[in-house]
């Protein structure tokens, strides 16, 4: 697999690629999205490395403006991305930072700052699990869910890596929390309250990195993985 071309999640607003990317021996799609802004300038969550084609195809749609990395782990392309597109301000929080000494960033993902320089946006933060330090976006124009790591799926598409790894933790062709946070859930009733919040949004798809984007049944498939966990929202 190498980096797929945008594709369209809603006209004019949304759009995604996917690219491989190697985790604990599996090779994972992982997905940057593009999200257009009400002023026309563009949003890029968990930034991909730009090649030229992809920079190219951005030009078409708008000025990079934002480079949002929502967790701890979903870093690895944002210096490249900020190289490409220096007028663009990179937002993440200090725990990816910590991860990645290359990373220069513009405002902290938890300072209300950036909620009121982009309003359309509602930040959810998944509290509960530190290891992750993971804040999911409601996008209230698209009516859509941006999340990272707080679900993922793997499916005939998938590298055989990630197909035999997840059967063997139960997330083949199906929705679940990733095996490495399993073990790392500090406060259930914290990210009890967090699901609930996000769950209660009027979203019609759910976007996650690695896995396909759910649509109609976001809301039973989120509650069901999170419940498997002893999560009950």
């Amino acid at each position: 697999m190498t980096e797929s071309a945008l594709t369209t999640v809603v006209s004019d607003r949304i759009w995604c690629l996917e690219r491989p990317v190697w985790f604990s021996g599996a090779r994972l799609r992982a997905r940057t999205t593009v999200l257009r802004l009400d002023d026309g300038s563009l949003l890029l969550h968990t930034p991909a490395p730009p090649s030229d084609a992809l920079a190219d195809a951005l030009s078409k749609l708008g000025p990079v403006r934002w480079l949002v990395v929502p967790n701890c782990w979903h870093h690895l392309g944002a210096p490249a991305a900020a190289a490409r597109f220096p007028e663009a301000r990179l937002v993440a929080p200090a725990s990816a930072l910590r991860r990645n000494g290359a990373l220069k960033v513009d405002l902290d993902l938890h300072d209300g700052q950036f909620a009121k320089l982009v309003p359309e946006l509602d930040a959810l933060p998944l509290a509960g699990v530190p290891f992750w330090d993971e804040t999911v976006f409601y996008h209230r124009p698209t009516q859509t869910l941006l999340g990272a790591d707080i679900v993922c799926s793997a499916g005939a598409n998938d590298h055989f890596t990630w197909r035999l790894g997840a059967r063997i933790y139960g997330c083949y062709g199906r929705v679940r929390v990733p095996p490495d946070a399993r073990k790392k859930l500090s406060d259930k009733g914290a990210a009890a309250r967090s699901l609930r919040a996000m769950l209660e949004r009027p979203a019609e798809r759910l976007v996650i990195g690695h896995g396909d984007i759910i649509e109609a049944s976001w809301r039973d498939e989120l509650a069901q993985a999170w419940r498997l966990e002893g999560v009950e929202t």
